[in-house]
């Protein structure tokens, strides 16, 4: 079974931050594996060399990269094809008759949107991915659940972070990494 670890937050609310107590469970997220890592596991598992898998690991990211640049969808199965992760090009952006309203000077004068006004330099374009759902059940049902104890120094900005240094990671963190096996 796999062995993922969790911790115990405790919310106390206050002046700011209104609500009643409450306690929380946390993920604690291992260090990352790298394509090393991955490579070395996927070599032991199937027999290819390490520095193989690892070519083919750096290569699937690069294809990856490439393809979502020309709107593609990709998905990536297990053998059984049981989806693991989908990765897709986003986009976000949105004109209203109130914008148009608070700028006649931009919009001529016009009174309501239109599909015209919005043009690319308003869009946010960003990555998605969902992962699978039979995978994330299989995922739920074959898990083993350890409690940690909570070390301040092992909390994180965000543990789903693998953050590669562009400053692009949106998400708020606060959860742990590391920790004490708890009772141990």
């Amino acid at each position: 079974m796999a062995k993922v670890k969790y911790r115990v937050r405790e919310y106390q609310p206050n002046a700011n931050m209104p609500g009643t107590p409450a306690f929380y469970a946390e993920s604690v997220i291992n260090p990352d594996l790298t394509a090393t890592d991955l490579a070395k596991k996927i070599a032991n598992r199937t027999g290819v060399k390490s520095y193989e898998a690892q070519a083919v690991i750096h290569a699937i990211a690069d294809i990856v990269a490439e393809e979502t640049l020309e709107g593609s969808r990709i998905s990536l199965a297990n053998e059984d094809g049981t989806k693991l992760v989908t990765i897709y090009p986003k986009v976000t952006g949105s004109i209203s008759d109130a914008q148009v309203q608070a700028d006649p000077d931009k919009y001529n004068g016009a009174n309501a949107a239109t599909e015209e006004m919005l043009t690319p330099d308003m869009l946010t374009w960003s990555l998605g991915a969902t992962i699978g759902q039979k995978f994330s059940r299989s995922f739920a049902m074959n898990k083993q659940a350890q409690k940690v104890k909570f070390v301040a120094s092992d909390v994180t900005a965000d543990p789903t972070d693998g953050d590669d240094g562009d400053n692009t990671n949106t998400n708020q963190g606060g959860q742990q990494t590391g920790g004490e096996i708890e009772g141990g």
